[in-house]
């Protein structure tokens, strides 16, 4: 009974942690994709298309980090 607690308490601060480290990740993603957008000075019509763009490698990165690393201790 003991344990089954313990297993599940550890499982779930390892999915708090994963969500903590993905809404972090993805803001910074947003206002670094939003200043390169801006520093690059690329038209208003296309900046959607490459804000986009920039949030997809954070995503990726969070999906890896969750299914393989994370994945080895549940």
């Amino acid at each position: 009974m003991q344990a089954a607690k313990s297993h599940d308490l550890r499982v779930l601060g390892i999915m708090i942690g994963a969500a903590l480290f993905f809404a972090v990740t993805l803001l910074i993603s947003f206002f670094g994709v939003i200043i390169m957008i801006k520093e690059l000075g690329i038209p208003a019509s296309e900046g959607p298309n490459y804000f986009m763009l920039g949030l997809v490698p954070p995503s990726i990165g969070t999906f890896f980090l969750f299914t393989k690393v994370l994945g080895r201790f549940l």
